[in-house]
């Protein structure tokens, strides 16, 4: 068992040492994996999705971009917004934010689904994404983008894994 004498100076100043030397290498952990900065490749993984929608199972290619996001922690509450890259579809939301919430990075956003019928049209369809992002040890992001497409023809879930790779831009 550690014994230290506060009213020996010696002995103290070298506690407070010891104890300020901890501290600086101890991790700051929410600090640290809450930033989300710089440019990302983001890949929505569309050849593996899953769900019970029609649309599920429609054959798609993978998409990736490249986003620049930045994060500001304010007021107890870190949110990492997209600062540039390309221009969203028009039936989805214009501006993207993400939320860190322990151990993730979350966004829920309503829009519209376009989902693609057999004879080729597209109706655009009500529907509820949630994206999850949790960082990885190597500095990528993993999650999903899960949407509940709330009626129509493509009417069900669908679930979809994105990654997030840091990238020069």
């Amino acid at each position: 068992m550690a014994r230290v004498i506060l009213a020996d100076s010696k002995n103290f100043w070298a506690f407070a040492l010891l104890l300020s030397g901890a501290l600086a290498a101890a991790p700051v952990a929410q600090a640290d994996e809450a930033f989300w900065g710089g440019w990302y490749k983001i890949t929505f993984h569309t050849d593996q999705k899953s769900g019970t929608s029609v649309a599920a199972t429609q054959q798609e290619t993978p998409y990736t971009a490249s986003y620049k996001i930045t994060t500001n922690c304010a007021s107890d509450i870190c949110t990492a917004s997209v600062l540039d890259g390309p221009t969203p579809k028009e039936n989805a939301t214009q501006s993207t934010t993400f939320v860190w919430s322990d151990s993730q990075w979350s966004r829920s956003n309503s829009w519209r689904w376009d989902c693609t019928l057999p004879d080729g049209t597209i109706t655009y369809d009500p529907a509820h994404s949630v994206t999850t992002y949790k960082p990885q040890s190597d500095g990528s992001l993993s999650g999903t983008f899960q949407t509940t497409i709330e009626s129509g023809a493509c009417q069900g879930t669908v679930i979809i894994p994105v990654t997030a790779v840091p990238t020069s831009s």
